[in-house]
């Protein structure tokens, strides 16, 4: 049986390592199973998830497994992994099992727009449990002795009751296999996002979009990929992603991407998994180069230098790269003639959906800055991005203090905010908020690491790229250079923000923003007048 995902993109429990074995291990005509699956509507928490979906013509069956050593004492579950330490939970398998297969069966009604019957099942696969349980029967429970071979487990898998339902209500023919395929394979349980948020120290599940899915599977089958996608359509982290599958498949890749802080947190959360993040020279034996913000390498020089370390270099390698082909550049434009050369060497990819920003964000983006920064589906609950006219510095910062306050007093955690200055950390509004505000705020450290997990940032925008926040505030944006890099400035800060976005308009900035306006709109009239 064929399980999704094909690579191990997170760590995999010794229990569910065996139960990943025995599935594999069955030859159905059709089917399969997913390890990991998101549960977003759960029952009864934020954010769910399945162990294991297994999919097949008799229909679907949830699997909660139990590693370790498992035990009942009075209403109290214990789960004791190999080092002696137990987890205690009066929730027990069997009620984590039933609530993720009512979930499953709401994901696919809401999905496919009809009923899906959903069976469950408790595995144990590292011991032996001879209680006798009318809430876990011997048909709900598997333990070591049924998990010994995959004929056993076969065999127990078919006997999983259907309880009052006859066996046909739960029967699927390959359509239905199939639709259901699209609905789960992209809610697996990837990864953990890169931290591309103010929320360094905190892991977020983050969801595969079906297009990301897809480029995940024909690695094996591309040796060159290049994607592109404006900010929000997931690119870093897929390309982590991709690190980790290459890894999985026992080459040794290795991250490049521009020296900033960022690559520092990146850094830092590739380092568990033992896949380098460099700046400059790759480490010896890498097999597989992985680009991140490869705009900022699509030049003649910057091209060479990477690719002559790569054995088969540009045209016979094996690598990866992903950029942002609008305005998100760190000094100059990407070279037209670089970009062309990866186009042909390579299969193309464009990311449509975004996955960060709300549909409001995105609309403004576009506005002003002409800039394709994917589809949102990011409900923003009709929160307007917010102009804010003051006069000068002293309005600006009590602007944005008054904003701070309001935030907080809303419910929204410190760590969720950041203030981003074009001027950088040095920019009057910017350098008297560091001040003012930090008991919510603070800078980065010199080593471009977020200080402290449960304060937000306040930083230059540039130090800011690649990381996200769910509240952006932008200051000193009269301190935007002149043209395309001025653009570019501002695209990287509009383009942080998740829910919510404010932009201090000073006179300067409000004369920077009309021309912008009156560019995107005669640039759009212009392609109008061509079609």
């Amino acid at each position: 049986m064929r399980i999704y995902p094909r690579y191990q993109l997170r760590p995999r429990y010794l229990g569910e390592a065996r139960i990943y074995d025995l599935l594999s291990a069955l030859t159905p005509e059709s089917g399969f199973a997913v390890h990991s699956v998101n549960l977003p509507e759960h029952e009864y928490k934020r954010w769910g998830e399945a162990d294991f979906v297994v999919v097949s013509k008799a229909g679907l069956t949830v699997l909660e497994v139990k590693g370790g050593n498992v035990s009942l004492v009075g209403r109290e579950w214990f789960y004791k992994n190999a080092r002696g330490r137990a987890i205690v939970s009066t929730e027990g398998p069997a009620a984590q099992a039933l609530s993720a297969a009512i979930a499953i069966e709401a994901l696919l009604r809401t999905r496919l727009g009809r009923r899906v019957r959903c069976r469950w099942g408790v595995v144990f696969p590292l011991c032996s449990f001879r209680r006798d349980l009318a809430e876990l029967p011997p048909t709900r429970l598997a333990d070591i002795r049924t998990c010994q071979d995959a004929a056993s487990f076969a065999s127990w898998l078919d006997r999983v009751p259907f309880d009052q339902h006859d066996a046909n209500d739960f029967a699927l023919d390959e359509g239905e296999i199939e639709a259901i395929r699209d609905v789960l394979v992209p809610e697996f349980s990837a990864a953990i996002s890169l931290g591309l948020s103010a929320r360094a120290a905190q892991q977020e599940a983050f969801r595969l979009t079906g297009q990301q899915f897809a480029i995940l599977e024909s690695l094996e089958a591309n040796a060159r990929i290049c994607v592109s996608g404006g900010a929000g359509t997931g690119k870093s982290e897929l390309a982590a992603l991709c690190a980790m599958a290459e890894q999985a498949a026992g080459r040794q890749p290795a991250i490049f991407t521009s020296d900033t802080p960022f690559a520092a947190a990146l850094r830092a959360r590739m380092a568990p998994c033992g896949i380098p993040v460099v700046s400059g020279a790759l480490p010896s034996g890498t097999d597989v180069l992985i680009v991140d913000e490869g705009q900022d390498q699509a030049q003649p020089a910057r091209m060479e230098h990477v690719f002559r370390q790569l054995p088969g270099g540009l045209a016979a390698g094996r690598w990866r790269w992903f950029m942002d082909p609008n305005l998100q550049f760190m000094d100059a434009p990407p070279d037209p003639v670089s970009l062309d050369l990866l186009t042909q060497h390579s299969v193309p990819v464009a990311l449509r959906r975004n996955v960060r920003s709300t549909r409001e964000i995105v609309s403004l983006i576009r506005t002003f800055l002409d800039a394709d920064v994917g589809t949102s589906h990011v409900d923003g609950f009709g929160i307007k991005v917010a102009f804010r006219s003051v006069a000068d510095v002293d309005e600006e910062v009590a602007a944005v203090r008054a904003r701070v306050s309001d935030a907080l007093a809303d419910g929204v955690q410190p760590f969720e905010i950041a203030i981003l200055g074009a001027g950088g950390n040095d920019g009057p509004a910017c350098a008297r908020l560091a001040r003012l505000i930090d008991h919510a705020c603070l800078p980065l450290s010199p080593e471009g690491h977020v200080r402290s997990c449960s304060h937000g940032v306040i930083t230059g925008i540039r130090d800011f790229r690649g990381m996200e926040a769910r509240v952006v505030m932008l200051v000193d944006l009269d301190c935007l250079p002149a043209g395309r890099l001025g653009e570019s400035l501002l695209y990287m800060g509009m383009s942080r923000a998740g829910a919510s976005l404010l932009l201090p308009v000073r006179p300067s900035f409000r004369e920077f923003l009309g021309n912008l306006a009156k560019a995107s709109f005669e640039h759009k009239r212009g392609d109008d007048e061509q079609q």
